[in-house]
C-alpha cells in the first residue's frame, strides 16, 4: 500500500477521537474542511460524489468489492449529512441572533468556521436575557426518523446477503430474526419506540406513550431495527445465523444499515416553550426559540446520539479495510482514500455542529419531555 493511502487511512484515529469528543472537551482544528481534495476525485475514483456507488466495480474480488462499495456509500452519506447539519446550525443561529438584536459583527463566522461564532453569541444573549427576566421552560420530544429500508435491502443484496423477505422469515428462528417492521414491532427496538415500552423509556408523550429509546420490549412502531416479531410486513429482514457466516458480509451489511439510517426521513423535534414573563425581550426569545431551536436540536441529537453508533461502524470498516487493499488495485485504493478523508472532514463538522447547537440549547435549558 502506498504512503498516500497509509496517510489517508490514519485519519480514522483522528475521526474516532473527534466522535468520542462529542460528549467531552476536544480541541478542534483551526479550520473546518469543506470537501474531499481533488487528488482522489474524478478519474481516480469516478464514483465518488456521483451517487452511483452500490453495484459499481472497484476491484476483482466480489466480496471485497461489495464491502468497499458499502463503505464508500456510507462515507458519502455521512459527509452529506454533516454538511447539511452544519449549514442548518449556522443558519438557525444567525436567524436567532438577528431576532434577539445581536450585533451583526458577532454573527459573522470565519471562512474556517461559520457556526461557532453566531451560536456562541446567541448563547451569551440568551444568558443575559434570562438573568434579567424570569426563567424560560423548554421541553422537547426527540426527532423521530424512519430509515430508508428500500435502500438497505438493495444495498444488502450487493453484499451477497439473502434478501428474499419470505424466505428469510420462514427459515429463521424468531429470536434470531431482525429487520425493519412495517407495522407493529413486538420485541427489542434499536431506535425510537412509539407505543408501549415494557422497560425504561427515554421519552414519553402527553398520553404516557413511549416516543424514545426503549430499554426493554417495545410494542408499537420502531423507526430502526426490530428484533423477533413483526405484526405487519418485514422489510429487509435479516437472520443472525446467516450474517454470522461471513464477517465480510456482516461488515458490508452494517455499512448498508448505517447509510439507510443516515438517509432516514425525520420529523423535527416537537418543542414546547413557556415563560411567565411578558417583557419584550422574553417575547422575542420565546418566538425565536420556537422557530429555530428545533433545527439545532435535530442536529445535536441526530449527530451525537442517534447516528453516533452508525458512524463508528463505518469508521471501523475503514480500519478493517486498511489491511485488505494491497492487491485491490488503484481505483479501490483511491476510493477508500477519498472516503477516509471525507469521514475526517465530516467528523470535524459534526463536532462543531453539536457543540454549537448544545451551547444554545443548554443556555435555554432545553430538556427531553418525559425525562432522558
Amino acid at each position: 500500500m502506498n504512503a498516500l493511502v497509509r496517510l489517508r487511512l490514519h485519519v480514522f484515529a483522528f475521526v474516532v477521537a473527534l466522535l468520542t469528543g462529542i460528549a467531552c472537551d476536544v480541541s478542534l482544528p483551526s479550520t473546518v474542511p469543506t470537501s474531499v481534495d481533488g487528488a482522489v476525485k474524478g478519474a481516480a475514483c469516478p464514483e465518488w460524489g456521483s451517487g452511483k456507488v452500490i453495484g459499481a466495480s472497484f476491484t476483482g474480488d466480489p466480496a471485497l468489492n461489495a464491502q468497499i462499495a458499502a463503505f464508500v456509500q456510507a462515507s458519502m452519506d455521512i459527509q452529506r449529512a454533516a454538511d447539511q447539519a452544519y449549514a442548518k446550525v449556522t443558519n438557525a443561529c444567525v436567524k436567532m441572533g438577528k431576532d434577539l438584536g445581536v450585533p451583526d459583527e458577532q454573527l459573522r463566522g470565519t471562512s474556517a468556521d461559520t457556526a461557532s461564532a453566531p451560536c456562541n453569541a446567541v448563547a451569551a444573549k440568551i444568558d443575559s436575557i434570562l438573568k434579567a427576566n424570569a426563567a424560560v421552560q423548554v421541553t422537547y420530544q426527540p426527532p423521530r426518523c424512519q430509515m430508508d429500508a428500500n435502500f438497505k435491502a438493495n444495498c444488502e443484496a450487493e453484499c451477497g446477503l439473502e434478501v428474499d423477505p419470505g424466505k428469510v422469515v420462514a427459515n429463521c428462528e424468531p429470536a434470531k430474526l431482525s429487520g425493519y417492521c412495517q407495522g407493529t414491532c413486538t420485541g427489542q427496538c434499536e431506535g425510537t419506540c412509539t407505543g408501549e415500552c415494557q422497560g425504561e423509556c427515554s421519552a414519553k408523550d402527553a398520553q404516557g406513550r413511549c416516543v424514545g429509546e426503549c430499554k426493554g420490549t417495545c410494542k408499537g412502531s420502531c423507526d430502526s431495527t426490530c428484533h423477533a416479531k413483526c405484526e405487519g410486513t418485514w422489510k429487509a429482514p435479516r437472520c443472525e445465523v446467516e450474517v454470522e457466516q461471513s464477517k465480510v458480509k456482516a461488515d458490508c451489511s452494517a455499512n448498508c444499515e448505517a447509510s439507510a439510517k443516515v438517509r432516514a426521513s425525520c420529523q423535527p423535534p416537537k418543542l414546547n416553550v413557556n415563560s411567565s414573563a411578558n417583557t419584550e425581550a422574553m417575547t422575542k426569545l420565546v418566538a425565536t426559540l420556537k422557530a429555530n431551536l428545533p433545527a439545532l436540536l435535530q442536529a445535536q441529537l441526530r449527530l451525537s446520539k442517534q447516528l453516533a453508533g452508525d458512524i463508528k461502524v463505518v469508521i471501523d470498516t475503514g480500519n478493517s479495510l486498511q489491511g485488505q487493499l494491497s492487491a485491490a488495485g488503484g481505483k479501490a485504493i483511491a476510493c477508500v482514500s477519498a472516503a477516509a478523508t471525507a469521514l475526517a472532514q465530516a467528523s470535524v463538522k459534526i463536532n462543531v455542529s453539536v457543540k454549537a447547537s448544545a451551547s444554545v440549547s443548554g443556555k435555554a435549558g432545553a430538556s427531553a419531555s418525559g425525562g432522558a
